[in-house]
């Protein structure tokens, strides 16, 4: 936002200067023309946060008024002094306003493109994916997640489904079958689709026909299928089918996300929808005016440094458009519609040439958003870390800059043992949410352990249960030599653990408990742990409380009698679960596998949430690994968490 709201004043800036200097170089209106491709012009982005979108008018208004005037000044430019210096008019004018054209056609680009995610926009276009389930929802025929037989998610073709009165059953407009459904495309008997590589391109249409129906939550639409039969064997039956299913299920989440930040915060889904061709011409087209005014260039004028610079700086613009070109061909939406065309032209299917020619395009790698990194945060480890730098600068700035308090970010890649322990968990509980005593049940240790999930307070209590089960792992942890350390149960318990407090620390709006009350849950349990250190100290406890294996040893030497009965000592209460696991349970695999099984059905239990917008925010920012959760959820149908009461375990 700093880099956007500078550039227009420097570039005006810089662009008198040049009008009203005392002499007069012939690329200055080159330099012109291309300071004003600085202003945004060669990216895909549209807004930086999800608020700007509603703000789209009066962002524009500044943008085009702003804009409007470096279009005359550089006009300008191009016609002054050039009669009375050179005898005549620039050689190379004609490329220099049909650039100027094409910038000003990428700026209406970028304000449709944000008008079309507007809510007055929005609500139009996903009230007909709605009515459209609905519809679908209603119809009585046979439905098999393997084949994608009966499940008819719309992948394109929206504008050709319209309602013709509140109540009455949807109808097609025109031509019906340019409605692409994810049956028909597993359908397809193409030779790209029925290949091996044929899956991945199944599955990419169907992350679109998903991010369609999750839009219907970011904007407030119920989910008519939410509980049926069919929604619930879509993930459980269909998805998470296979001998790997983690893999399939998180891959079809994640690029559905892509498509969800794409439509949200880019330009892709207005080319996708309107200007298809739009975004190919335009980077050609500016592709080969570089290359004809870098012709003019060295036709006209004799090398010099200046003329050097700016040959350079045409050919780097060049290479942007080319870029920015790749993106677009790489990016989903193109591929959707390219195998949207393949679909409904035979002769695509017939032509073996140029069947190999979309197979190539459709091979190209796209940039995800999404890093696949799982914040950490560990209390033990950042207590009493803060950033001198941040500080200053939240005072500094009037507090635009928030304070910190928790200590640091960090974060780890996120390993397919943790999704794969998850899913297992999801397998097992067949859509029954609980806070973990499921997991405690199926492993024996429920009665011994199931204080540690029961929260009588109903204020924080998914809040309270997250702090103290970390700090019981933490303290587990601490206790392991290196090469344990390294086993698969164990990195994903602590894993997940630690991410669960990245999300209470730095994301509470994620999860089940009001913001408030989980970020005082924390500041209390911080105030606790440092607390109970400081006492160690005075008791002169041995060990130095500046590193976390000296802050374990010490806190498991405290005294936490009766805290299993008061819920405000949660860093005590940790304590105390911690010492009942390595007492009751001494085999070491075990143990871990009691805190992994936990922290993977935890992880599912907090991620259900209405607050949709709180997880398109994120997305901005790179997206959590909970929004993923939440999507693939919703896609099952479980929209609320269970009771907490574990299910009978045969």
């Amino acid at each position: 936002m700093g880099v956007y709201t500078l550039s227009y004043p420097l570039v005006g800036f810089t662009v008198g200067l040049m009008k009203s200097s005392e002499f007069y170089y012939e690329d200055f209106a080159v330099w012109a023309v291309f300071l004003l491709l600085l202003l945004g012009s060669t990216d895909s982005l549209t807004v930086c946060r999800l608020s700007d979108v509603d703000d789209w008018k009066s962002i524009h208004v500044k943008y085009i008024l702003q804009g409007f005037w470096l279009v005359i000044i550089i006009l300008m430019i191009c016609k002054h002094h050039d009669q009375e210096t050179y005898g005549q008019k620039l050689p190379y004018r004609y490329p220099l306003y049909a650039i100027v054209l094409v910038v000003i056609l990428k700026g209406y680009l970028r304000i449709a493109s944000m008008r079309m995610v507007s809510k007055s926009y929005l609500c139009k276009k996903v009230k007909v994916i709605a009515e459209y389930m609905r519809h679908n929802d209603n119809l009585p025929v046979p439905f098999n997640p393997v084949t994608m037989e009966g499940y008819r998610y719309m992948v394109a073709g929206e504008k050709y489904c319209v309602n013709r009165q509140p109540g009455s059953k949807l109808w097609y407009k025109g031509d019906g079958l340019k409605v692409v459904t994810v049956e028909q495309i597993w359908q397809c008997t193409g030779r790209l689709l029925v290949l091996a590589r044929g899956k991945l391109l199944k599955d990419l249409c169907l992350s679109m026909a998903l991010s369609k129906m999750l839009n219907r939550r970011f904007v407030g639409f119920k989910l008519s299928e939410a509980g049926n039969e069919k929604t619930h064997d879509f993930v459980f039956k269909g998805l998470l089918a296979g001998n790997t299913p983690h893999q399939r299920a998180f891959k079809v989440i994640e690029e559905e996300l892509v498509f969800v930040h794409d439509f949200y915060y880019t330009r892709y889904y207005y080319l996708y929808q309107k200007g298809r061709y739009i975004a190919l011409c335009l980077p050609i087209v500016m592709l080969a005016l570089c290359s004809w005014l870098t012709y003019l260039l060295v036709k006209q004028y004799k090398r010099s440094s200046l003329l050097d610079a700016t040959i350079f700086v045409t050919v780097v613009v060049a290479f942007l458009e080319a870029y920015q070109l790749y993106l677009y061909v790489s990016s989903g939406w193109f591929k959707v519609a390219l195998i949207q065309s393949y679909i409904d032209t035979p002769f695509l299917r017939r032509s073996r040439c140029l069947e190999m020619i979309i197979g190539l395009l459709l091979r190209l790698k796209a940039i995800a958003p999404w890093k696949r990194s799982l914040g950490q945060y560990c209390i033990l480890q950042e207590l009493g870390r803060k950033s001198r730098v941040r500080n200053c600068l939240h005072y500094a700035t009037l507090y635009l800059v928030d304070k910190a308090m928790k200590g640091s970010k960090n974060s780890v890649k996120l390993s397919e043992d943790v999704k794969k322990a998850i899913t297992d968990s999801l397998l097992a509980s067949n859509g029954h949410l609980t806070n973990g005593v499921t997991s405690l049940q199926r492993n024996g240790v429920h009665d011994d352990l199931k204080w540690a999930c029961d929260a009588t307070a109903t204020d924080g209590a998914v809040s309270r249960t997250i702090v103290a089960w970390h700090i019981a792992t933490t303290l587990c942890e601490q206790k392991l030599d290196i090469q344990a350390k390294e086993e698969d149960a164990v990195k994903t318990a602590s894993t997940l653990s630690k991410y669960c407090m990245h999300l209470l620390a730095f994301a509470p709006n994620l999860l089940p408990d009001h913001r408030s009350i989980s970020e005082s849950i924390l500041d209390q349990s911080i105030d606790e742990a440092s607390k109970l250190l400081k006492e160690a100290k005075d008791k002169k406890i041995k060990g130095k409380n500046t590193k976390i294996e000296a802050r374990c040893d010490i806190l498991m030497e405290i005294n936490t009698d009766g805290c299993v009965a008061d819920e405000t000592r949660l860093v005590a209460r940790g304590v105390h679960l911690a010492r009942q696991l390595i007492d009751n349970i001494q085999d070491f695999t075990t143990r871990w596998k009691v805190l992994s099984d936990f922290w993977a059905e935890m992880m599912l239990y907090v991620s259900p949430s209405d607050d949709a917008r709180a997880h398109l925010e994120v997305l901005a920012k790179g997206g959590e690994f909970i929004t993923h959760l939440w999507a693939l959820l919703t896609h099952a149908g479980v929209l609320k968490r269970g009771p907490t009461e574990p299910k009978d375990v045969v």
